[in-house]
């Protein structure tokens, strides 16, 4: 039950706060007088880290969608042999 907890709650929870900090981020580093290099570099590293939690994202829903349809299947067969 607590393993359902993290994947349903605490894991869609974590990539929405990472995002919001990514965003917040964003926008302190415009408001900064920072060197172009600097800018390019953790834009490009934000961009990196956004595609990699909208990969863990996808990943969270193919791991949901399975152990749903794994617990489906349970059911069914529980009420079969009943």
């Amino acid at each position: 039950m607590h393993g359902m907890f993290a994947l349903f709650i605490l894991v869609p929870l974590l990539v929405l706060a990472g995002i919001v900090a990514l965003v917040a981020r964003l926008f302190r580093g415009s408001l900064s007088r920072r060197q172009p290099p600097e800018m390019e570099d953790e834009t490009r590293m934000i961009q990196e880290i956004y595609t990699k939690l909208s990969r863990m994202e996808e990943r969270v829903d193919v791991l949901e969608t399975l152990l749903l349809e794994e617990s489906r299947r349970e059911r069914e067969d529980g009420h079969g042999q009943a």
